[in-house]
Formats: structure tokens, C-alpha cells, sequence
């Protein structure tokens, strides 16, 4: 497995395996923001909208890949703020649904963890569903819960779910 930050013009040549990763997702379940019905042009447009951060410096995109195919994904926002250049946000871990459960997801946020480490980023902040595989990898990781908001948002079928916060303090 190979675990990289990749640029915007790396990002638009794997505009196609970002989009399934995305599709497969929300149709699996996961409560990154959409809901059902959810196709190619919505996941496409999402990356597309997300590339000119990844070209600014503003948002790294990690990806995971075997065998030379992407198969997961983490995004890691850099706060720009004056007051917030301490610390950085965690958004849309995906791993690809044929490759789960194989330590892909893992591998991404300790990547996410160095590439904090690097830009001197100590205090990481995520949100995830309550319940769900990526709270479980979370605290195994150790990562500090510090609230939950109940009916938060809906889930991709249009049941409220509940936001568990968590934090985790680095060391440099």
C-alpha cells in the first residue's frame, strides 16, 4: 500500500476512482453530507469543487493505493485563521468498499496525523456518525471524544443521525 498527498492535477486524473469511492459510500451508508439518490455527476462535481483548495495549500487529499489504483481517501484542512494555525480538520475518510477492513483507513489517518505533524498542526478535530465503523477506528486510534449532537444530520435515506466530536492533541 502506498499512502500520498496528491496534487490538483493528480486529483483530476483520478477524478473517476474519487467519484466511486464517494458513490459506493453514501450508497453504503456513510453520512458525509448527501443523500439518496446520489450519482457520477454530484460525486464529480463535489471533487471538482474541492480541487482548487487542494491547489491552494488549504486542504491536503490523502489517498491510499494497491497495485497502482486508488482506494481511499482523507482530506485534512488547514485552519488559515491567525488564531487557528495550531490546528487542522479531518473530512471524508472513504476507503473504497472492497478494501475495507484491511487496515486502509488506519493507514490514511496516521498519515493525517504526520502531515499535521509536518505543518505544526497539534490540535485535530473530525466529526463521524455515532455508531459507525469510522467512530470504532477513531478511538482505537485514541482520539478523545468531546460531545455528541443528537439529530445532527440525516443519513443518506433521510433517518436523523446523531455527531460524536472528537479531538486529538499531537506532539511535535
Amino acid at each position: 500500500m502506498r499512502i500520498a498527498v496528491i496534487d490538483e492535477a493528480e486529483a483530476k486524473a483520478q477524478l473517476g476512482a474519487l467519484a466511486e469511492i464517494l458513490m459506493q459510500s453514501i450508497e453504503d451508508g456513510a453520512l458525509v453530507g448527501f443523500v439518496l439518490p446520489f450519482g457520477a455527476e454530484q460525486a464529480q462535481s463535489y471533487w471538482q469543487g474541492i480541487f482548487p483548495f487542494v491547489a491552494d495549500g488549504e486542504r491536503l487529499l490523502i489517498c491510499a493505493y494497491l497495485d497502482g489504483n486508488l482506494v481511499g481517501t482523507v482530506q485534512l484542512y488547514l485552519s488559515p485563521e491567525p488564531n487557528a494555525l495550531h490546528r487542522a480538520e479531518v473530512y471524508m475518510l472513504l476507503v473504497h468498499r472492497d478494501f475495507q477492513r484491511q487496515g486502509i483507513g488506519s493507514a490514511l489517518m496516521a498519515s493525517v496525523e504526520d502531515e499535521a505533524r509536518k505543518r505544526k498542526r497539534t490540535l485535530l478535530l473530525l466529526d463521524t456518525a455515532e455508531g459507525g465503523a469510522s467512530e470504532r477506528l477513531y478511538r482505537r486510534m485514541n482520539w478523545q471524544q468531546v460531545g455528541v449532537v443528537p439529530h445532527h444530520f440525516v443519513d443518506p435515506l433521510g433517518k436523523p443521525k446523531a455527531s460524536i466530536y472528537f479531538m486529538k492533541h499531537l506532539t511535535l
